[in-house]
C-alpha cells in the first residue's frame, strides 16, 4: 500500500484563516477521498491546517513520521507561501502541491507561490490545478504517488547480489557507490558457494511439498531421465528454498544471481527460483512478488525493483532474442527467469501453471534441472532499462502488446524457454540502436508516466520511445 501525506495550507492571520477553514478542509476531505478510492493510496493527514510557523513544523514532522512516501500540499487558497516552505523542511519528499478549479478563490496564486517558493530554494514541486471531473487531474495525482513510492521503496533497501559478474556481461555490473548515491541502495555480496552449502539442509517435506505441488499443477513435467529426473527436481527445488533463507537470513530486499556459470554447469540452473520468486505465489500459497534478476544483472535488478514498486505486479527478466519481421514482432526470451504469473495473469495460480511446462535444461548447460517453458499470454506492456554512459545513468522506457502464437513458433529460437512475443511501439530499427543492455523488463500496463517522473526525480535520462 502506498502512504502518501497531506499537508493543508492557510492564510497567516488567524481571522482570515478561519474564514477559509472549510474550504481547506473540503478541499483536503475530497483530495482523501479521491485517492483511497483508487485502492492503491492511504492517505495519512496533518492533524491541523498550517497557518502558524509552529503549525508547520509539527505538523510536517507528524505526518512525515507516519511513514509515508511523499507528500501533497494542498493549497486551495492564497496560503502564506513562506509556510510551505518551512513545512518541506521536515516533510517527506517528493512534494506535489494541489488547488481545485475554483474561481470563488485564489488558490491558484496560492498554489503557485507555495510550489515556487520550494523551486526557488533547490526543492522540487509538481504543480497540479484542476477539475475533479478532469481525468487527467485523477491520473496526475496517481502518477506522482506511485512514483514518490518507487523512490522512498528504494531508499536504505538491499540489494543482494549473490555471485559476481555472469559470462562477461559489463552491462549488469553492480556500481554500489553510484547506487548508494543515485537510489539510497546498499549492496550485499553473498557467493553462490552459500546456495550448495544450504541446499542439503533443506528439510525433505519442504522439498516434497513443492515438488507434489508442482505436479499437481503445471501442464507437464518432461522428465528424460538424464538431465530432469525426479531427484534432479527435487535438488534443483532445494536450491529455491537455499537462497529464500538467505534472502531471510541477510534481510534482502531483492536479489540478482549469478547461475552461469558455477551454478548452471556444474548444479541446476536457477530457473525456478527466477520464476516462481517474481511469481506472486509459489507451493506455500499467496506471496508478494519478490524481485529476482539473473546473471547477476544488477542494474536489471534495481530496473525490475522499480518497475514492482510502481505497479505493485510481478516483473518480468529477458532477453531480446531477435526480431521476427515476417510476424512484426520482436521475440523475447531468456533461459527460464520469467514469472508464471503472464501466462494468463490470473489471480488462481492453477489457471496460469496449466500453460507451464518443466522441461529439460538445454545441453548447453552441464547442470541439470529445468528450464519454466511457457508463451506469455496478450496483454498490454511497459519496457524498461537503466543501463549506464559515462558514469550517467540512462533509462530505455517503450511499451508494447504481447501477442499468443502456437507453441510450435518456439521452434525458430530456443523451444525450452519461456517466450514473449511483443509488437512494439517503435518500430525495432529505431529502438535498437538505443538499446543499452542485452536484458530488456517489463510490466503488465502502462506506467510511462510514473517511469517518466522517476527519472525527472531522480536526475536520470529518459529514452522515452
Amino acid at each position: 500500500m502506498i502512504k502518501i501525506g497531506l499537508l493543508s495550507f492557510s492564510d497567516g492571520r488567524e481571522r482570515v484563516h478561519n474564514n477559509l477553514t472549510p474550504n481547506i478542509e473540503a478541499s483536503a476531505e475530497q483530495i482523501r477521498e479521491k485517492l483511497e478510492k483508487s485502492g492503491e493510496i492511504q492517505v495519512v493527514s496533518g492533524q491541523e491546517i498550517i497557518w502558524r510557523h509552529s503549525q508547520a513544523r509539527e505538523q510536517a514532522q507528524f505526518v512525515a513520521g507516519q511513514g509515508v512516501d511523499g507528500t501533497i500540499l494542498n493549497v486551495p487558497v492564497f496560503a502564506f507561501p513562506n509556510l510551505a516552505r518551512i513545512a518541506c523542511q521536515f516533510a517527506q519528499s517528493p512534494f506535489l502541491a494541489f488547488s481545485p478549479l475554483f474561481g470563488g478563490l485564489p488558490g491558484l496564486g496560492g498554489m503557485l507561490g507555495s510550489s515556487c517558493a520550494l523551486e526557488q530554494v533547490g526543492i522540487p514541486c509538481d504543480k497540479v490545478y484542476g477539475s475533479w471531473d478532469d481525468e487527467d487531474v485523477m491520473q496526475d495525482l496517481l502518477v506522482f504517488c506511485r512514483t514518490a513510492h518507487a523512490i522512498n521503496g528504494l531508499r536504505g533497501r538491499v540489494l543482494g547480489l549473490i555471485g559476481g559478474r555472469s559470462i562477461g556481461m559489463v552491462t549488469g555490473e553492480a556500481s554500489p557507490d553510484l547506487y548508494n548515491s543515485v537510489f539510497g541502495l546498499d549492496v550485499d555480496h553473498i557467493d553462490q558457494l552459500e546456495i550448495v552449502r544450504r541446499s542439503p539442509q533443506v528439510a525433505q517435506e519442504d522439498v516434497d511439498r513443492a515438488y507434489h505441488w508442482l505436479e499437481s499443477q503445471v501442464k507437464s513435467i518432461e522428465f528424460d531421465d538424464k538431465k530432469l529426473t525426479p531427484d534432479t527436481l527435487k535438488d534443483q527445488l532445494r536450491t529455491y528454498f537455499a537462497t529464500k533463507s538467505i534472502i531471510e537470513e541477510r534481510e534482502l530486499d531483492f536479489v540478482a544471481v549469478k547461475c552461469h556459470y558455477e551454478m548452471s554447469e556444474y548444479y541446476f540452473t536457477q530457473c525456478l527460483g527466477a520464476a516462481f520468486m517474481n511469481d506472486p505465489y509459489d507451493w506455500d500459497g499467496k506471496k508478494e512478488p519478490f524481485v529476482f534478476a539473473c546473471e547477476a544483472d544488477a542494474d536489471a535488478a534495481v530496473t525490475m525493483q522499480i518497475l514492482k514498486l510502481l505497479s505493485g505486479k510481478p516483473v518480468i527478466f529477458t532477453d531480446l532474442r531477435h526480431y521476427d519481421d515476417q510476424e512484426d514482432v520482436m521475440v523475447l526470451c531468456n533461459c527460464g527467469a520469467m514469472s508464471t504469473w503472464y501466462t494468463r495473469q490470473s489471480d488462481d495460480p492453477s489457471e496460469n501453471l496449466k500453460e507451464v511446462s518443466l522441461v529439460p535444461v538445454i545441453e548447453k548447460y552441464g547442470g541439470n534441472g529445468c528450464h519454466v517453458k511457457y508463451i506469455a499470454g496478450e496483454s498490454q506492456m511497459t519496457f524498461a532499462r537503466l543501463f549506464r554512459q559515462d558514469g550517467q545513468y540512462h533509462m530505455t522506457i517503450f511499451t508494447g502488446t504481447t501477442q499468443k502464437f502456437p507453441e510450435e513458433k518456439m521452434q525458430e529460437t530456443c523451444p525450452a524457454w519461456p517466450h514473449l512475443y511483443t509488437k512494439l511501439s517503435v518500430p525495432s530499427k529505431i529502438l535498437i540502436p538505443y538499446l543499452g543492455s542485452n536484458h530488456i523488463h517489463c510490466v503488465a500496463g502502462d506506467y510511462v508516466a510514473e517511469l517518466v517522473k522517476f527519472c525527472e526525480l531522480k536526475g536520470i535520462v529518459a529514452e522515452v520511445f
